[in-house]
């Protein structure tokens, strides 16, 4: 439609990409003009499609939200980024406002403050949901253990995972990566934060706001 403010959708589930479709798309102001389930090929579309606004989740296999995000601006550097996203560590808020997204929400904001925050960005603002407005200022105490431990984004995504108890094939398999590669992340992570087994990595992803 003629008008309208023209949608990209980038996560590796279907389900979450048809419940941002379907949320967006209601008032008639909004299309959504294509999709991805992984950040390469977001990144790929959003060359060739150039959309209004690209929601891009965090975590997806073959490349990351932030990485993708970083490809997208260098690419057009006038692109206008949502993450949206499960974790609001402060750290990825951070993060991801660095690369020059305009905005970040979690997964479970309202429709309604959904529609605000594409409406606020296409018209040349920024949006911080609520809820991630608060975890960053609660987050800012914990900020100098996570800079200690000096984590990646993939070292902290497996993190995750280990703490949710997940076994390597399976987030091996979530992140598109080899058992063996989860393996050494593993061994990096004890190596860096002293956490010698899974209890010890669940207290430090808690520590670190993680979980």
């Amino acid at each position: 439609m003629s008008g309208s403010i023209r949608i990209f959708i980038a996560d590796d589930h279907e389900l979450v990409r048809d419940g941002i479709k379907s949320r967006l798309t209601l008032s008639g102001e909004m299309v959504i003009c294509g999709e991805a389930e992984n950040g390469a090929r977001a990144v790929k579309l959003c060359k060739e499609i150039s959309p209004d606004i690209i929601f891009l989740d965090i975590s997806m296999p073959e490349m990351s939200g932030l990485d993708a995000a970083k490809e997208i601006l260098e690419n057009d550097p006038d692109a206008r980024i949502v993450f949206l996203s499960i974790y609001d560590n402060p750290e990825y808020v951070r993060e991801a406002l660095r690369i020059g997204a305009k905005g970040y929400l979690l997964k479970d904001v309202s429709r309604e403050e959904m529609t605000l925050a594409v409406k606020a960005i296409h018209n040349g603002g920024t949006y911080l949901g609520s809820k991630v407005s608060q975890s960053v200022v609660s987050g800012e105490q914990k900020q100098p253990a996570a800079c200690k431990y000096n984590l990646s984004e993939r070292e902290r995504q497996v993190l995750i995972e280990i703490a949710n108890g997940s076994k390597n094939k399976t987030i091996a398999e979530k992140l598109n990566l080899s058992v063996r590669t989860v393996e050494s992340h593993r061994l990096t992570l004890r190596e860096k934060t002293g956490g010698g087994n899974a209890a010890e990595l669940f207290r430090i992803a808690n520590e670190l706001g993680l979980i």
